[in-house]
Protein backbone atom coordinates (compact mmCIF):
# COMPACT_ATOMS: atom_id res chain seq x y z
CA UNK A 1 0.00 0.00 0.00
CA UNK A 2 1.25 3.45 -0.49
CA UNK A 3 -0.18 6.77 0.86
CA UNK A 4 0.03 10.37 0.57
CA UNK A 5 0.01 13.13 3.05
CA UNK A 6 -1.12 16.40 2.62
CA UNK A 7 -1.67 19.39 5.23
CA UNK A 8 -2.75 22.89 5.43
CA UNK A 9 -3.70 23.29 1.74
CA UNK A 10 -5.84 26.77 2.72
CA UNK A 11 -7.38 26.68 -0.48
CA UNK A 12 -4.69 26.49 -2.88
CA UNK A 13 -5.60 24.79 -5.93
CA UNK A 14 -2.21 25.49 -7.59
CA UNK A 15 -0.21 23.08 -5.43
CA UNK A 16 -3.04 20.74 -4.65
CA UNK A 17 -3.42 20.29 -8.69
CA UNK A 18 0.36 18.96 -8.99
CA UNK A 19 -0.15 16.58 -5.76
CA UNK A 20 -3.36 15.43 -7.66
CA UNK A 21 -0.98 14.87 -10.82
CA UNK A 22 1.47 12.66 -8.23
CA UNK A 23 -1.73 11.04 -6.70
CA UNK A 24 -2.56 9.71 -10.09
CA UNK A 25 1.09 9.27 -11.82
CA UNK A 26 2.41 7.01 -8.61
CA UNK A 27 -0.66 5.15 -7.85
CA UNK A 28 -1.32 5.83 -4.88
CA UNK A 29 -3.84 3.72 -2.96
CA UNK A 30 -4.69 6.58 -0.03
CA UNK A 31 -4.80 10.12 0.61
CA UNK A 32 -4.14 11.61 4.42
CA UNK A 33 -5.29 14.83 4.90
CA UNK A 34 -4.44 17.03 7.84
CA UNK A 35 -6.99 19.74 7.94
CA UNK A 36 -7.40 23.24 6.91
CA UNK A 37 -8.38 22.66 3.52
CA UNK A 38 -10.80 25.44 2.91
CA UNK A 39 -13.49 25.04 0.63
CA UNK A 40 -11.61 25.43 -2.79
CA UNK A 41 -9.19 22.58 -1.67
CA UNK A 42 -12.08 19.98 -0.53
CA UNK A 43 -13.95 20.36 -3.57
CA UNK A 44 -10.94 18.97 -6.01
CA UNK A 45 -10.71 16.81 -3.73
CA UNK A 46 -14.17 15.45 -3.23
CA UNK A 47 -13.33 13.03 -6.15
CA UNK A 48 -11.54 10.90 -4.31
CA UNK A 49 -13.70 10.31 -0.92
CA UNK A 50 -13.39 7.01 -1.09
CA UNK A 51 -9.64 7.17 -0.59
CA UNK A 52 -9.57 9.53 1.52
CA UNK A 53 -8.63 9.40 5.68
CA UNK A 54 -8.75 13.16 6.95
CA UNK A 55 -9.69 15.31 9.80
CA UNK A 56 -10.69 19.28 10.22
CA UNK A 57 -8.29 21.86 10.99
CA UNK A 58 -8.87 25.16 13.22
CA UNK A 59 -9.44 27.48 9.68
CA UNK A 60 -12.09 24.28 8.24
CA UNK A 61 -14.55 24.90 11.08
CA UNK A 62 -14.78 28.72 10.29
CA UNK A 63 -15.04 28.53 6.56
CA UNK A 64 -17.84 25.01 7.24
CA UNK A 65 -15.38 22.84 4.85
CA UNK A 66 -17.21 19.85 6.34
CA UNK A 67 -20.41 20.63 4.52
CA UNK A 68 -18.81 20.84 1.46
CA UNK A 69 -17.35 17.19 0.75
CA UNK A 70 -18.27 13.76 0.87
CA UNK A 71 -15.69 12.59 3.60
CA UNK A 72 -15.46 12.64 6.86
CA UNK A 73 -13.50 15.19 8.89
CA UNK A 74 -13.46 14.46 12.38
CA UNK A 75 -11.17 16.28 15.14
CA UNK A 76 -9.08 13.00 15.32
CA UNK A 77 -9.23 10.18 12.65
CA UNK A 78 -7.38 6.74 12.61
CA UNK A 79 -6.80 3.93 9.92
CA UNK A 80 -4.34 1.05 9.69
CA UNK A 81 -1.11 1.31 7.48
CA UNK A 82 0.74 -1.76 6.95
CA UNK A 83 0.34 -3.31 10.04
CA UNK A 84 0.95 -0.11 12.03
CA UNK A 85 -1.80 2.36 13.53
CA UNK A 86 -1.94 5.44 12.22
CA UNK A 87 -3.61 8.48 14.07
CA UNK A 88 -4.37 11.72 12.44
CA UNK A 89 -5.39 15.46 13.59
CA UNK A 90 -4.57 18.40 13.19
CA UNK A 91 -2.74 19.65 16.13
CA UNK A 92 -4.57 22.46 17.50
CA UNK A 93 -6.66 20.19 19.90
CA UNK A 94 -4.49 17.43 20.19
CA UNK A 95 -0.57 16.33 19.82
CA UNK A 96 2.08 13.60 20.26
CA UNK A 97 1.51 13.89 24.06
CA UNK A 98 -2.32 14.63 24.40
CA UNK A 99 -3.74 12.28 21.81
CA UNK A 100 -6.00 9.86 23.46
CA UNK A 101 -5.45 7.22 20.59
CA UNK A 102 -2.58 4.67 20.79
CA UNK A 103 -0.69 5.05 17.75
CA UNK A 104 2.28 3.88 15.78
CA UNK A 105 2.50 6.40 13.75
CA UNK A 106 1.09 10.18 14.43
CA UNK A 107 0.07 12.84 11.19
CA UNK A 108 0.00 16.16 12.34
CA UNK A 109 -0.35 19.24 10.76
CA UNK A 110 -0.96 23.03 11.75
CA UNK A 111 2.55 24.06 12.35
CA UNK A 112 3.22 24.75 8.54
CA UNK A 113 6.42 23.08 8.95
CA UNK A 114 7.84 19.61 7.83
CA UNK A 115 9.01 17.03 9.81
CA UNK A 116 9.51 13.02 10.33
CA UNK A 117 11.01 12.41 14.29
CA UNK A 118 11.02 9.42 16.30
CA UNK A 119 9.18 9.25 19.99
CA UNK A 120 10.08 6.29 21.56
CA UNK A 121 9.25 3.41 18.98
CA UNK A 122 6.83 6.31 17.48
CA UNK A 123 7.14 7.84 14.45
CA UNK A 124 5.69 11.72 14.07
CA UNK A 125 4.89 13.06 10.87
CA UNK A 126 4.37 16.64 9.44
CA UNK A 127 3.76 17.18 5.83
CA UNK A 128 4.00 20.94 6.17
CA UNK A 129 1.96 23.28 4.24
CA UNK A 130 1.53 23.03 -0.06
CA UNK A 131 -0.05 26.54 0.63
CA UNK A 132 1.69 28.66 3.74
CA UNK A 133 4.98 26.50 4.16
CA UNK A 134 6.91 28.13 7.36
CA UNK A 135 10.16 25.98 6.32
CA UNK A 136 10.03 27.54 2.98
CA UNK A 137 8.86 24.51 1.73
CA UNK A 138 5.80 23.13 -0.26
CA UNK A 139 6.39 19.94 0.76
CA UNK A 140 3.85 16.23 0.65
CA UNK A 141 4.74 12.45 2.11
CA UNK A 142 4.60 9.79 0.47
CA UNK A 143 4.78 6.54 2.85
CA UNK A 144 5.07 2.81 1.32
CA UNK A 145 5.76 -0.50 3.30
CA UNK A 146 9.59 0.44 3.23
CA UNK A 147 9.91 4.21 4.08
CA UNK A 148 8.35 7.47 4.42
CA UNK A 149 9.51 10.46 1.86
CA UNK A 150 8.92 14.23 2.35
CA UNK A 151 9.57 16.01 -1.32
CA UNK A 152 9.17 19.42 -2.21
CA UNK A 153 6.34 19.60 -4.80
CA UNK A 154 7.92 22.94 -6.45
CA UNK A 155 11.11 20.90 -7.97
CA UNK A 156 9.77 17.34 -6.73
CA UNK A 157 13.24 16.84 -5.04
CA UNK A 158 13.53 13.78 -1.77
CA UNK A 159 13.86 16.47 1.32
CA UNK A 160 14.36 13.35 4.02
CA UNK A 161 13.77 9.59 3.83
CA UNK A 162 13.45 7.64 7.04
CA UNK A 163 13.26 3.69 6.83
CA UNK A 164 10.04 1.59 8.60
Amino acid sequence: MKAMVLGDTHGDVTYLGKALEIFEEEKIDRLYLTGDLLPQSAKMLDFLSAKIVAVSGNCDSYYQTEQSVHFPMPLINYTGFNGKTVAITHGHFYDAYSIPIDYDILILGHSHVSTIRRLGSRLVLNPGSLAQPRDGIHSYMILDEKAIRLFDIVNGSLIQKVDF
